[in-house]
């Protein structure tokens, strides 16, 4: 399996680099090499309440999880924003649910992941997510939304591992945070924690 954890924006790491080094050890600490994990941030330039991810924060992200053998990549949401990850060598990038964004592909040099909530789409990427943008989603939204074979392939915001264990997809994106705070968009029940990332790591 592949597992994609979505470290967040600025939100989950306050643009904090000792943070961002808190979060990646308490990935490597729980992983115990069953699955390919890939880190990946949130880039955009503009998005209120959601705080932007400091370019140097990413920066330096990527070469502390190199340290630990994860490759990193973002989600982008700005043409600015993909141009500045197309600088790095990431193994994909990834353009959420909003059709708005697809344009973005067109750019990358890398393959791209797209997240839909449409079932049988056409989409610009070489790997389509199945996706339902509510925070938390239920797996039954998922399981009507989707065939057996699209949910394969997952960007998973339901609580818990319950869609992951129903149907154990080749590549599954999830949310990460190392704490919960009611201040962090990015931290409720549908992301998960170190002692919850270690159940299937």
């Amino acid at each position: 399996m592949i597992l994609i954890l979505d470290c967040g924006s600025g939100n989950s790491c306050r643009n904090d680099k000792s943070i961002v080094e808190k979060m990646i050890k308490e990935i490597a600490y729980v992983d115990s090499g069953r699955h390919q994990v890939y880190l990946k941030w949130q880039l955009f330039k503009d998005a209120p309440p959601n705080i932007p991810l400091e370019h140097d924060v990413f920066r330096h992200a990527y070469e502390y999880a190199d340290r630990f053998a994860y490759e990193t990549t973002a989600s982008v949401f700005d043409l600015d924003s993909m141009r500045f990850l197309m600088g790095f060598d990431v193994p994909f990038v990834k353009i959420a649910n909003r059709p708005d964004l697809y344009y973005l592909a067109e750019y990358s040099t890398v393959p791209v992941y797209v997240s839909t909530s449409q079932s049988g789409l056409d989409l610009p990427g070489e790997v389509n997510l199945a996706c339902i943008s509510n925070y938390p989603a239920t797996v039954e939204q998922y399981e009507d939304a989707f065939t057996d074979d699209e949910l394969k392939y997952i960007s998973d915001h339901t609580s818990g591992w319950d869609l992951y264990r129903l149907h154990l997809p080749c590549i599954i994106e999830k949310h990460y945070v190392h704490e919960r705070r009611i201040d962090n968009p990015d931290a409720g029940s549908f992301a998960v924690t170190p002692s919850e990332l270690a159940e299937v790591l």
